[in-house]
């Protein structure tokens, strides 16, 4: 079984079809959906609601005010699936069959412990992607290619055993907008497994303010409450530790991803 994680907040437009590719993607496999509602007011709630009453794997979690992706560590905390996936309310499409070739990336790549979905990128978006020189590509068969390198939280798989081994996802009291991603990966690199982006199997991120039109108030929020959080020194530490790493593999005659 997998657990999908699903955090929103007055954005309901763009949850409705994120929830709608979730649902029609997804029927192929054995899931829970839980929603972690933010205290939205803008009628959020109530689709939430009638969502769970028609679908008895839907799990609907309602905060009474807005703590950002906090809400993601307290919904890992109750997921029950081998796999666990987190999800933004802002990806508006899922590729066919992405759960399955995320778990065989998986099962074929034993050190992989984070993997994203690659992301459409367009005229208005990169959809929060590096650029492509940031990464280096592993074919693993035909069918895929890991990108190993920065990687993101709009569509991500953690597998169980590797949440059991590196813990729970980061928490902080006075931010609701970090990045609880990188924070991941970091710490993912420190108990030996790689953070990869599954190339070319592409969803539809409709981050920036082109997409947001709308939601202004709720982007602008945020960007202020991302620029304040301590993300910038855990982003220079991973990256610190990640140089550390290559440099005494390479002393050792390995090849570092």
């Amino acid at each position: 079984m997998i657990s999908i994680i699903m955090i929103t907040y007055n954005r309901i437009e763009m949850f409705k079809k994120c929830v709608a590719s979730i649902l029609e993607t997804t029927n192929d496999v054995a899931r829970e959906i839980i929603i972690w509602d933010n205290g939205s007011d803008d009628g959020t709630k109530e689709f939430i609601e009638r969502l769970s009453e028609k679908n008895n794997f839907i799990i609907p979690v309602f905060s009474d005010r807005n703590i950002g992706v906090n809400a993601k560590s307290r919904s890992f905390e109750m997921a029950k699936g081998d796999y666990i996936v987190g999800v933004d309310d802002d990806v508006l499409s899922f590729p066919e069959k992405w759960v399955g070739k995320m778990i065989e990336a998986f099962e074929k790549s034993p050190d992989l412990g984070y993997l994203a979905l690659d992301v459409v990128q367009n005229e208005h978006t990169l959809g929060a992607k590096y650029p492509e020189k940031e990464y280096i590509e592993k074919t693993i068969d035909d069918n895929i290619t890991l990108q190993y390198g920065p990687t993101g939280g709009w569509c991500f798989m953690i597998p169980r055993y590797v949440y059991e081994k590196v813990g729970k996802l980061r928490q902080m009291k006075n931010n609701i907008f970090f990045g609880e991603d990188g924070d991941y990966s970091m710490r993912c690199s420190l108990k030996g497994y790689k953070s990869a982006i599954l190339k070319g199997v592409k969803c539809f991120h409709a981050t920036g303010p082109y997409y947001n039109k709308g939601y202004e108030r709720i982007f602008d929020e945020k960007m202020k409450n991302w620029n304040s959080s301590d993300f910038d020194f855990h982003k220079f530490k991973y990256y610190m530790i990640r140089g550390i790493r290559k440099i005494r593999n390479i002393f050792k005659g390995k090849i570092v991803l």
